[in-house]
């Protein structure tokens, strides 16, 4: 099939009909044949310059079907519906009937909320010429329903129950409109019955049951699936290699992800990008070796990459490794990229360095309410409590749209401030000032505002008066302020509460225990423990990370086998006594 070079097809149309590849406002020394100038409009909307496209078409003598359909189509996938739409009407106000490939091209301009009523037109016009059967135009209507929300989805459903013939297309439009919209059971159920119904499924199909399966977390099915590609020859196909690794790292199959991307022939941008993003989630530090081998097999990173990478070096607290990754950012282009950019703000506020966060946030030529959310939770995780307040009355200065996610950082970095009275201030200006409603996790982050100021009971009375029901987080919140600060009755009710929501958990039985060890209530400890024991979840050790001379060292709670450990408590013994000694000259003095 001829593949349109876009690129060479624009320098062939400047030279031949406007003599130069510089003057395209000239006049052209010939006219352009109808298939040549359909060729070149096609050309030009696949560059997204719709506007030469447009001066093409208005300068042809004569225009046929294909020709206004390529208009349509250009402006359609370039998303300039109301420019579609106007040359529909244009066209049949020339007398050009539209044929099925115009109509499916115009459908393409009725996707996403907010288009029903062009949608509906769309669809009134296909059944009136008579079109509404032919393929291409009822899987365009199929896509153009299932693309609009929840409830078009029943829509799309209705009339893919009246189709007489469905293709392997037809039923990958229904796959996919059920999970883009979170009917993963459904789009699971439509994948089986396409397969009993002896429609050979797409790679394209595979990809989205399996993507599917990765966001339910269903490995089971999913490796199942894998099975199924193998077995009929796809597994070559690199989208469905991709959406496999996707799927197993969603799944913490870790294993089988990394033995799948070592064995793939052919890796693109998003294969590595995929293995990166899920080694991010679970070993950091890997993704970051993996990151050093995607450059030495010269694969260009794109701003995706470096977003998951930046992500990686927040998670382990590397500076120094943070600082190389924000050169290459640099270095590739993405400096303005406002994806990468929200992830070096957090990446530098995460390693403590809160300046270089603020000097990525200053030079910003463009930021969103997550640009200013992460510089806000990076001062409040920090201890800069009032830099955070002064960043929020700025967001309000300036006309930023609110949510509840912005009042969640404000009130945790008044929490890690120690700024109670402010944070308690701002929780109860939500409403009132604000208009915007608290949900679950902003009255859980009141609650362990209260809680680490030691007002267990004003705590536990918000719980009492939440519009919502508690769950385990804000029961922990308080189970947490309660061994802090040894209230051992509220400490027993959250931690009986928690129970109840999550029977088996270890964390609820440890704090407990704690709290009854800090009251010399022996007994309680001992019953606590035996429980702990009895758990099915295991507590893991608490780990430590730290950079030095470029090498990253681990340190686990209560590991005493390496060298290093006994010498970090000679040298904090030393210090601890120099302190005392310091102390003790200044109270003589």
């Amino acid at each position: 099939m001829f593949k349109l070079n876009c690129k060479r097809s624009i320098r062939i149309f400047y030279k031949a009909h406007y003599g130069s590849e510089a003057q395209p406002n000239s006049r052209p020394i010939r006219p352009l044949s109808p298939r040549e100038a359909t060729t070149i409009i096609k050309a030009l909307c696949g560059r997204g310059a719709t506007a030469l496209a447009r001066k093409v078409f208005d300068e042809m003598p004569h225009r046929d079907v294909v020709a206004w359909t390529a208009m349509i189509s250009g402006y359609a996938s370039n998303g300039l519906h109301d420019e579609a739409w106007a040359t529909l009407r244009r066209m049949a106000g020339s007398g050009a009937a539209p044929n099925a490939f115009t109509l499916s091209a115009l459908l393409a301009a009725c996707r996403g909320p907010g288009r029903r009523r062009a949608r509906a037109a769309a669809h009134a016009s296909a059944v009136r010429r008579g079109l509404g059967a032919a393929p291409y135009v009822a899987n365009a209507l199929l896509d153009a329903y299932a693309s609009c929300g929840d409830g078009a989805v029943g829509d799309a459903r209705r009339l893919f129950d009246e189709m007489a013939e469905r293709t392997a297309v037809t039923w990958t439009v229904m796959i996919a409109g059920y999970a883009r919209w979170g009917r993963a059971d459904v789009a699971l159920e439509m994948f089986r019955r396409m397969v009993l119904d002896s429609v050979e499924p797409s790679p394209f199909a595979y990809s989205i049951a399996i993507s599917t399966c990765g966001s339910i977390r269903h490995p089971t099915l999913g490796r199942q699936l894998h099975a199924a590609s193998v077995k009929h020859d796809l597994i070559s196909n690199t989208p469905l290699s991709n959406s496999l690794i996707d799927m197993y790292c969603k799944c913490t199959k870790i294993r089988h992800a990394k033995l799948l991307f070592n064995t793939m022939r052919r890796k693109d941008v998003i294969t590595w990008n995929t293995m990166i993003a899920g080694l991010d989630r679970h070993s950091p530090h890997e993704a970051l070796q993996l990151f050093l081998e995607m450059r030495v097999q010269n694969m260009r990173p794109n701003c995706f990459t470096f977003t998951s990478v930046a992500s990686s070096c927040a998670s382990l607290a590397v500076l120094r490794c943070g600082r190389q990754v924000h050169c290459a950012v640099l270095r590739s282009g993405f400096g303005n990229n406002l994806q990468v950019c929200n992830a070096l703000i957090d990446m530098y506020a995460k390693c403590g360095s809160v300046d270089e966060s603020k000097k990525v946030f200053d030079e910003m030529s463009r930021r969103d309410l997550l640009s200013w959310t992460s510089m806000m939770i990076g001062y409040g995780n920090n201890g800069y409590g009032y830099e955070a307040i002064r960043l929020f009355d700025e967001m309000v200065n300036v006309g930023i749209q609110l949510d509840h996610v912005v009042f969640l950082g404000l009130i945790s970095a008044c929490s890690h401030s120690g700024l109670v009275e402010e944070g308690w201030e701002y929780f109860n200006l939500m409403k009132t000032e604000y208009h915007v409603e608290p949900n679950l996790e902003v009255y859980g982050c009141a609650v362990d505002l209260l809680g680490r100021a030691g007002r267990i009971e004003e705590a536990f009375d918000l719980i009492q008066r939440m519009p919502f029901e508690p769950g385990e987080s804000i029961w922990g919140a308080l189970l947490g302020a309660c061994k802090m600060h040894k209230n051992v009755i509220l400490g027993k009710l959250a931690a009986k509460k928690i129970m109840e929501l999550k029977p088996r958990g270890a964390t609820t039985y440890v704090l407990l225990s704690n709290i009854y060890a800090a009251e010399r209530e022996w007994g309680e400890f001992a019953k606590a423990r035996k429980a702990l024991r009895g758990t099915s979840d295991k507590k893991e050790a608490g780990m430590s990370r730290i950079e030095v001379s470029d090498k990253l060292c681990s340190f686990v709670a209560g590991d005493n086998t390496s060298y290093y450990v006994g010498l970090c408590s000679d040298v904090l013994d030393s210090l601890a006594r120099h302190m005392d000694e310091n102390s003790q000259l200044e109270f003589i003095s």
